[in-house]
């Protein structure tokens, strides 16, 4: 249940796209959103209305996603009270997407819905009870 709710947030959900640009400024520097640097922890998800609390292995503590200044991110699983790397890549986020490069290339892109020194909610579409129809998911994570 623990790989559902944190993979669902940043794999499963949101639209596959890709970009191409003619700019040609010397910038290259990816675009990153200073108020998401920093370690998001999972705290609930959103179907349709209604709120899944994250609820485990707490004693251990949380899973997390770790956004760094350089563009990259991790996300972190606790399993027997030990940290795991279960995901690394590279993203770009704006104050409205968050777009994720997954090492192995596959690219996830989110909308974000809040973002301030406290709380991320993102939200995406997916078929969450493997139902055939996609549900409105949102994904909260706080600081602490």
């Amino acid at each position: 249940m623990k790989k559902q709710i944190l993979l669902l947030a940043f794999l499963s959900f949101g639209l596959f796209t890709a970009c191409d640009t003619d700019d040609d400024s010397p910038d290259e520097t990816p675009q990153i959103n200073e108020e998401l640097v920093g370690i998001w922890y999972i705290d609930d998800m959103i179907v349709d209305g209604e709120k899944i609390p994250y609820n485990d292995h707490e004693d251990c503590g949380k899973d997390y996603i770790e956004f760094n200044e350089d563009g990259t991110y991790r996300q972190i699983d606790i399993w027997g009270c030990e940290e795991d790397v279960d995901e690394e890549g590279t993203y770009t986020a704006t104050d409205n997407t968050i777009t994720l490069t997954i090492s192995g290339n596959d690219v996830v892109v989110m909308d974000i819905v809040t973002l301030n020194s406290e709380t991320l909610l993102v939200e995406g579409m997916d078929d969450v009870d493997d139902d055939g129809e996609e549900e409105v998911v949102q994904q909260r994570f706080t600081r602490e």
